[in-house]
């Protein structure tokens, strides 16, 4: 108990102080100090500020991966993967609102955190492409399975830019940002990543390909 109240203390001032003044300038020092901490203490734990400032993001990605692990071939990974999604991001939020807006804030203003930010969500849509690729028993995710993956972490990062414009709550926009793709990128007949609608793609692509040379080679 003592140590999660300390790693909450620590994050909410280092969060306050990088809000003023920036991820770069703002020292360990600065961050323990606020805290009523010794600088040594912060190292005890945190290994580095950007821990402290992601805080309770790698909790939120585990919790996620664990609700995903369950799908099995031939299930519809839609709904697994959406209540997943909604359920670690409430979890991930609603437990300390302030501090969470405080966050989401700082993340997308800093360019120092730009990366960080992007890394985490990276891990997402990996566990929801290798999801995906299971339920439609793929051993690896092709284009499909990586394309779902990208639209949602992407709904993910609209909601977040989002944040402060919308009377919902983060979680309810989550839920429905989800919805919104699983009506345009839902298979047919409840499919995960049939090949049909791929085939038409990619005969689309090579029929304008082939109409792009013949172009070229017709004389002016």
């Amino acid at each position: 108990m003592r140590r999660s109240r300390v790693r909450r203390d620590l994050a909410h001032c280092a969060v306050t102080l990088m809000t003023e003044k920036g991820f770069d300038a703002t020292t360990v020092a600065e961050i323990a100090s606020a805290a009523d901490y010794h600088p040594s203490s912060f190292f005890r734990y945190f290994a580095t500020k950007e821990e402290a400032v992601f805080l309770g993001v790698p909790e939120a990605t585990e919790e996620f991966r664990a609700a995903c692990a369950g799908v099995r071939r031939g299930d519809d990974a839609w709904p697994v993967v959406r209540d997943a999604v909604v359920a670690a991001v409430a979890n991930f939020t609603e437990a300390d609102p302030d501090f969470f807006a405080a966050q989401f804030a700082l993340w997308l203003t800093d360019p120092a955190l730009q990366g960080p930010m992007a890394t985490n969500l990276l891990k997402w849509e990996e566990i929801i492409a290798a999801t995906f690729a299971t339920a439609g028993g793929r051993k690896q995710a092709d284009l499909y399975c990586h394309v779902v993956g990208g639209a949602i972490v992407s709904s993910l990062r609209a909601c977040v830019y989002a944040h402060g414009q919308e009377r919902d709550s983060f979680t309810d926009r989550v839920a429905r940002a989800i919805a919104l793709l699983e009506q345009g990128l839902r298979r047919p007949g409840g499919r995960q990543a049939g090949a049909g609608t791929l085939a038409v793609a990619e005969k689309t692509m090579s029929s304008a390909t082939s109409a792009r040379r013949e172009a070229r080679r017709s004389p002016r």
